[in-house]
């Protein structure tokens, strides 16, 4: 997919939809940072949704389809996230008097502005708040419950089950990691979404860890990540925990539970 040419014919085309008041290119293309695999992302102001989000011609139009994604998420606008062969766009549909009031911590690029709004837009730099310590102790409740769930199904053989668990132990894990960092270097700092471009701003200790957090379809290595998921996460907590003044959390008391249940399967104990 030529996402250059993508993208002039969207402009074109919405330059002769008179619903259409505005398009803008956000995301990684919007400050020249694409990768050979990277999205377009494409907000589309419209003086009503409706029709856009009921008619698949405007995009189908743009590349052989493979796989469309209609996500009307809770607290955005509803969005298409459509996977071509050879390229991916993601296409969110919003009011048109919407476009002034939408933060923006990173730029974009406006393609289309029938009414001269998107001339007021402006960068507002991210900050996100550390977490509560109702929130940190959330984290750390349901990361430990669910190493303790991945062990139990590491040792029953249910290998799937405990591969869900490590994801869940993988989600509050990097809670940490990003409050962690943030922690240390600052409010402002972006951490992306989901560790992306995480070799940009993640700590190198963190990184080296995360080598051993990932294990094969099989129990042994499923045991041994999960050692090593669960040193890292207490690693985390604990200096999480130096800043943030939570209550206190006995990791040694967890992890000794975590072995203990391992144990019941000898080839799983650790060594």
């Amino acid at each position: 997919m030529d996402h250059d040419a993508v993208i002039d014919t969207s402009t074109s085309w919405s330059q002769q939809q008179d619903d259409v008041r505005a398009l803008l290119l956000t995301g990684s293309a919007a400050n020249g940072q694409t990768h050979p695999l990277s999205d377009r992302d494409l907000e589309v102001y419209v003086q009503d949704p409706a029709p856009l989000l009921n008619d698949d011609s405007w995009w189908d139009q743009l590349g052989q389809v493979l796989v469309v994604e209609r996500l009307d998420a809770a607290g955005w606008f509803p969005s298409r996230v459509v996977h071509y062969a050879g390229g991916k766009l993601d296409l969110t549909v919003i009011p048109a008097e919407q476009i002034t009031s939408i933060p923006r911590d990173r730029p974009s690029r406006v393609l289309i502005d029938k009414d001269a709004r998107a001339q007021a837009l402006s960068l507002t730099p991210s900050t996100s708040p550390l977490p509560s310590a109702d929130d940190f102790e959330q984290a750390l409740h349901r990361g430990c419950a669910a190493a303790l769930m991945c062990a139990e199904a590491a040792v029953r053989g249910e290998l799937w089950m405990a591969e869900i668990r490590d994801e869940n132990l993988e989600a509050q894990s990097l809670l940490l990691i990003e409050w962690d960092h943030r922690s240390r270097c600052g409010t402002e700092v972006d951490v992306r979404y989901l560790g992306t471009r995480m070799r940009q701003w993640m700590d190198q200790d963190v990184q080296d860890a995360l080598d051993d957090c990932w294990g094969h379809f099989d129990a042994v290595d499923t045991a041994a990540a999960l050692r090593a998921s669960v040193a890292l996460f207490a690693r985390l907590a604990t200096r999480l925990a130096d800043q943030l003044t939570p209550p206190a959390f006995d990791h040694g008391r967890m992890r000794a539970e975590t072995e203990g249940i391992l144990a019941v399967r000898p080839e799983l104990a650790e060594s």
